[in-house]
């Protein structure tokens, strides 16, 4: 049971993010992730994952990612279920990171990505970078102890996904974003901005 009394489930929110916004600069070592998933279907997945202190050289293949980040990386292993309104069970568990590279390297769905962590206000976020063929993907999160309810929303946040699949790691896995980017952008130029509205009042920063 963790300290906050929920066990292995993470509160967390999702944005859709244009571009890489000036903010992440408060971030001075930013995190390389390469992560596998060797499951996922209905919402269930099993991820594999590396990390470590982001490379210069990002421009890679995953193998050629794993390497770079060497013997200090870290390695965890994952079991996920299905969201439900802004409410996740994942139970992670720690790996070696030289075994959990290894598996990452011979998996077939991979996901690769530069993670900035930061403050904002009373919130911890993260913006997420992603690599390889789901550039030029941007993805804003927020996770909190409990419910993230009654948010101050950043201004570069375009639009809520934290209930659409298409924007969940394992869909990325296995039908990349650059597949089907485009046709998000016509979509959200379509239908305009859209937040959860059930997890309390949604505050939108204005600058």
């Amino acid at each position: 049971m963790s300290e906050n009394g929920f066990g292995d489930f993470e509160f967390e929110r999702k944005f859709f993010v244009h571009d890489v916004p000036d903010v992440v600069a408060a971030d001075p070592a930013p995190t390389l992730i390469v992560q596998a998933y060797l499951f996922a279907a209905d919402g269930y997945a099993v991820r594999v994952r590396v990390q470590g202190t982001a490379p210069t050289e990002v421009d890679a293949t995953p193998a050629e990612l794993i390497d770079a980040l060497g013997e200090s990386a870290v390695g965890t292993m994952a079991a996920k279920g299905p969201a439900v309104g802004g409410t996740r069970y994942e139970a992670e568990r720690a790996l070696d990171g030289l075994v959990a590279g290894q598996i990452v390297r011979r998996a077939e769905h991979v996901v690769a990505k530069i993670r900035y962590s930061f403050w904002l206000d009373e919130d911890g976020w993260i913006i997420d970078r992603f690599l390889g063929a789901n550039a030029p993907l941007v993805v804003a999160e927020v996770e909190r102890s409990g419910p993230v309810v009654d948010l101050q929303i950043p201004s570069f946040c375009a639009t809520e996904i934290s209930e659409d699949e298409r924007f969940k790691n394992e869909h990325l896995a296995y039908q990349p974003y650059s597949d089907w980017a485009e046709a998000y952008r016509r979509e959200l130029a379509l239908v305009g901005p859209q937040f959860v509205h059930t997890l309390g009042r949604n505050r939108i920063s204005e600058s």
